[in-house]
């Protein structure tokens, strides 16, 4: 799979006439590593106390380790309704399902949240930002259409450095019906200019089957900061074919 995007940047001044940069791909997952299972999770552990998830043999992935590929990721329920969460058995984790999304943006298989009866949150693995600029972190999200309470929402976020958030779509106080989100993929980016580290969260808190959201196609992008010996090297290079084209 090429994530590599390639662009042109044009650089001026000591003679360098112009050089081509590439827009890397950082880090990403779209969710592709792990098996899937057509079965529903079912969470073994005490509903009534906020806890890590577990991942149950022969059940949808709700936790990875990175292992050279795709960011790893884990998951965390919190009692937010004092209901039964997970213990009943949902649709959540790593899914190749496509009755709702009908394809996936990137590759055959993606995440789902669904009918939390709580909330519950996927948090990926810090990615470091050093040596790169024009960064930007890009999420492609589905909300499934349907009737939505006022009191479910839906969050996607990064956070920076550690301890600042920033949110790449945040419903909380608003009805989803309302917001014209719903049954068709969104791509949603933000910029990560003048950070260090990042790490992506998301999350829904919902009480219906029907209420669900998908994720896939998480990518960490930037370009790589020119060395002062590649520069110096543009500006020779560019000095040359002046005095080259002088020469004709």
């Amino acid at each position: 799979m090429n994530r590599a995007i390639n662009t042109s940047v044009a650089l001026l001044g000591l003679g360098v006439v112009a050089a081509a940069a590439s827009a890397d791909t950082i880090a990403y997952t779209s969710f592709e590593e792990q098996p899937v299972f057509t079965v529903q999770y079912v969470d073994t552990l005490d509903a009534g106390i906020d806890h890590a998830l577990l991942d149950n043999p022969g059940e949808p992935y709700v936790n990875w380790t990175y292992n050279g590929g795709e960011l790893g990721f884990s998951s965390y329920y919190r009692n937010t309704r004092n209901d039964v969460g997970l213990t009943d058995g949902d649709f959540v984790g790593t899914t190749d399902f496509v009755g709702v999304v009908g394809a996936y943006t990137d590759g055959e298989q993606g995440f789902e949240i669904s009918d939390s009866d709580g909330l519950m949150t996927t948090t990926l693995d810090t990615v470091s930002l050093a040596g790169y600029m024009n960064l930007s972190v890009c999420v492609d999200f589905f909300a499934q259409e349907t009737g939505w309470e006022e009191d479910d929402y839906l969050r996607i976020w990064v956070t920076v450095d550690g301890s600042t958030d920033l949110d790449l779509i945040n419903t909380t106080g608003s009805d989803i019906d309302d917001l014209g989100i719903e049954g068709a993929w969104i791509t949603s980016q933000i910029s990560l200019d003048g950070y260090s580290t990042a790490q992506l969260h998301f999350e829904l808190e919902s009480n219906s089957s029907s209420e669900a959201l998908y994720i896939d196609n998480i990518l960490f992008k930037g370009t790589p900061i020119p060395t002062p010996g590649s520069i110096l090297l543009l500006g020779l290079g560019g000095a040359v074919l002046g005095r080259r084209r002088r020469n004709r």
